[in-house]
């Protein structure tokens, strides 16, 4: 409901709000703050109706929905800090560095969790990879790869 309180704000305070404009005031995705806005009709039955041509319209709110007359919704909307959210929603980006890292740690633990489904198990609990430096995670993976492979260095599920 966090998206969906930014984008009513959005509604309330610009002028001539469409989809671009509000996604670049509040900081939030266009494919996200379309997503609120469907979620808002669906869930709330708020009357969100488009105004205008396809490229150049608005969205206008006809009606409150559960609000009953939105005076209340209105007002909290007006005061809604649109710029401290965008920062907020800036301020938790994570870095390139962490993303790898967790990629890294999902990929080791879809790999552990597949060899488990087969039967193996690997002697490890739970590897922290993202504490491990690059050499640490290059020796596990070549232990793992000789550890799982025919002696004659084929792989188990290899045809022949």
């Amino acid at each position: 409901m966090n998206y969906e309180m930014a984008v009513l704000a959005a509604l309330v305070q610009l002028d001539a709000p469409n989809t671009p404009k509000i996604a670049q005031t509040t900081g939030i995705s266009e494919r996200r703050v379309r997503t609120a806005i469907d979620n808002l009709k669906s869930t709330m039955n708020v009357a969100i109706v488009w105004s205008g041509p396809n490229r150049n319209g608005h969205y206008s709110i006809e009606s409150w929905g559960v609000f009953e007359t939105g005076a209340e919704i209105r007002r909290q909307a007006s005061s809604f800090n649109l710029a401290a959210y965008k920062s907020v929603r800036h301020g938790k980006s994570t870095t390139v560095e962490q993303k790898r890292n967790y990629l890294n740690q999902v990929k080791h633990d879809n790999y552990r969790h597949s060899l488990k489904l087969e039967g193996f198990t690997i002697g490890h609990s739970r590897l922290n990879l993202s504490a491990m430096n690059k050499q640490a995670r290059d020796d596990l993976k070549a232990k793992l790869k000789k550890q799982y492979t025919k002696a004659g260095g084929g792989s188990r599920y290899e045809a022949g």
